[in-house]
């Protein structure tokens, strides 16, 4: 069994469904979510979440150097977050999965969420913060956290479902073991 689950993909993705249902399948093991913690930082600040990605570069670095720091230490661990797997990228003992999801599924499920918006302004939203993320990561590492080469799996949650997406991922982490 791997040691690590790592769980990326872009927003409204299913990342954190995933993450509870494999800690579901797998009660001894914890939980991480960067975006979590990013939503408190921005709280506690007055940023609006939408605003990540215009955090200073500093604090991107110094939190994403946090996390590195967390996965290489941790065992039994899921972590989920955008660039959680490239951040992974050189730990053989952890298993590094992408969530690919269509913009229109994840416009209707961030609806389904957050109904003050509909599902067409959430499409307009999460494509400007899917760019913008992007934008950044690049910027800061030269890497595009989409591309597959980080991942050994990816998975479409547009068309599996949860507990399909989380039964592939404990299936990869034994395998691999």
């Amino acid at each position: 069994m791997r040691r690590i689950i790592c769980i990326s993909g872009d927003a409204a993705c299913g990342k954190t469904t995933a993450a509870n249902r494999v800690l579901a399948l797998l009660p001894d093991w914890r939980s991480l979510s960067t975006g979590t913690r990013f939503r408190e930082h921005c709280r506690a600040h007055g940023l609006d979440p939408q605003q990540i990605s215009e955090l200073d570069d500093e604090i991107h670095r110094s939190f994403d150097a946090a996390v590195h720091d967390e996965l290489a230490g941790a065992r039994n661990l899921v972590a989920e977050a955008r660039l959680v797997g490239y951040l992974a990228r050189s730990m053989p003992d952890a298993l590094r999965v992408y969530c690919s999801c269509a913009l229109p599924v994840r416009a209707a499920r961030a609806a389904m969420r957050e109904p003050e918006f509909s599902a067409a302004e959430h499409e307009v939203r999460l494509a400007a913060r899917d760019a913008a993320d992007t934008a950044k990561f690049l910027r800061l590492y030269g890497v595009d956290y989409h591309d597959p080469r980080f991942y050994h799996r990816v998975l479409d949650t547009s068309v599996l479902g949860p507990d399909e997406v989380a039964t592939a991922i404990v299936e990869a982490a034994r395998e691999s073991s």
